[in-house]
């Protein structure tokens, strides 16, 4: 089994958080597993012994808590220091993305390369040293400064981005939107959108259209489309598939366990919301998070079919209508505890392998929390985990980005 001795400031802890830990595989895939804390080491226990990563929740002062990982590591008697594997981990992200983005010209000076060569140096310290809590100090230190290290890259490999695609046109007037949620309201917020947003996201939610099944309140996202088309202002929709159980109305529980007629009844749902606003949406979202698993549970069958039967309802109700399918949880943790649900990767290559016509994929970064793949992470394993889906060949979106405001 894979273990890891963890320290405080007076010595091995006697306390350690588990928020948010899991196990991941290759390619950063969650693997099962079980994670306890005893007597100073976090022990993680899996089936076979597949070399395996451990990710969780680390406070970094002064940052606060980021999601942190290991590298892949074998199993062996004596336990690794933590913070040692999770500082390696992360000067080894630094070179690999120093390398993909072409970036290793950046000056000595350079903000990015001084905290970098700072990290190295007390990660040396770290390495060498036979006491293992001076081993922790001197790893805490070089994991602080590698974050920051990788932090600077990641922003300045953005404004090189940046610079290069609107050096010579401007941004397109609906490169920046908001969701409007439809039962807000009022002349505030009207102005507030109007004023600083060029694209409105309409979310919808099942529950809230279809309030008793066969009777639909449209009154709360008709103002709020009719007051978009007023003001020129481009409309993205959805999603038509939400099973999730803020989404989800409570009357379908019922047929949870029979596909056929959920997949009916989606089908009645969607064609009357298409139908009814078909004229006015600009991007339809089509599909998300049911990859998931979180609420319903599909087969991955399953979750191709309800995608493809929403993107060709759209496609079937005006020519040239454009559609996107959104990833709610990015870094796919639900894989480690729900044993049917497939990494976002995984499931968005089987779509396109489907041959799923899809315009864009979306992908919802909401950080702050430790739950639902919310927990805070750096600009670094942003911008990571973006150019892993760039590699689909598909145009990425970021359908959502959100923060706690306290």
């Amino acid at each position: 089994m894979l273990r890891f001795s963890v320290y405080d400031d007076d010595g091995p802890a006697s306390a350690w958080p588990l928020r948010g830990a899991h196990l991941l595989g290759p390619e950063d895939v969650g693997v099962r597993g079980r994670i306890r804390f005893e007597n100073g080491v976090l022990t993680c226990e899996r089936r076979g012994r597949d070399a395996v990563a451990l990710c969780l929740l680390h406070e970094t002062p002064p940052l606060g808590q980021l999601m942190l990982q290991t590298c892949l590591l074998p199993d062996r008697e004596k336990p690794y220091v933590l913070t040692v594997e999770l500082a390696r981990h992360r000067i080894k992200q630094f070179i690999a993305k120093s390398e993909e983005w072409q970036m290793f010209d950046l000056s000595p000076g350079h903000p990015a390369m001084r905290h970098w060569e700072e990290a190295r140096a007390h990660f040396t310290v770290a390495v060498t040293t036979p006491d293992p809590i001076a081993a922790d100090r001197a790893a805490r230190e070089a994991l602080n400064q590698a974050i920051t290290a990788s932090e600077r890259l990641a922003m300045a490999h953005a404004e090189i981005l940046l610079h290069r695609r609107f050096a010579s046109r401007a941004a397109s007037s609906a490169t920046l939107g908001v969701h409007v949620w439809p039962h807000r309201d009022g002349s505030a917020l009207r102005e507030l959108v109007k004023s600083n947003v060029d694209l409105v996201v309409m979310p919808l939610r099942w529950r809230d259209l279809e309030v008793e099944e066969g009777r639909f309140d449209w009154a709360p996202v008709d103002r709020w489309v009719q007051w978009a088309k007023e003001q020129g202002k481009p409309v993205v929709m959805g999603p038509l598939v939400d099973l999730s159980k803020r989404a989800l109305p409570d009357w379908m529980y019922v047929w949870q366990h029979d596909y056929d007629t959920c997949r009916d009844l989606a089908y009645d749902y969607m064609s009357r919301v298409v139908e009814r606003y078909r004229g006015v949406v600009g991007m339809w979202n089509v599909a998300s998070a049911l990859n998931t698993n979180e609420n319903f549970e599909l087969t991955s069958t399953q979750m191709v079919d309800l995608t493809r039967t929403a993107s060709l309802l759209v496609r079937q109700s005006r020519r040239g209508a454009r559609t996107m399918i959104e990833v709610r949880q990015p870094f796919g943790e639900h894989v480690a505890g729900k044993r049917d649900s497939l990494p976002p990767l995984s499931f968005i290559d089987r779509v396109v392998q489907e041959g799923v016509k899809f315009d864009a994929l979306g992908v919802q970064l909401e950080i702050g929390t430790s739950g639902d793949g919310r927990a805070s992470r750096d600009l670094m394993q942003l911008s990571s985990i973006l150019d892993r889906f760039a590699l689909l060949q598909v145009p990425v979106l970021v359908s959502a980005l959100g923060a706690p405001s306290a």
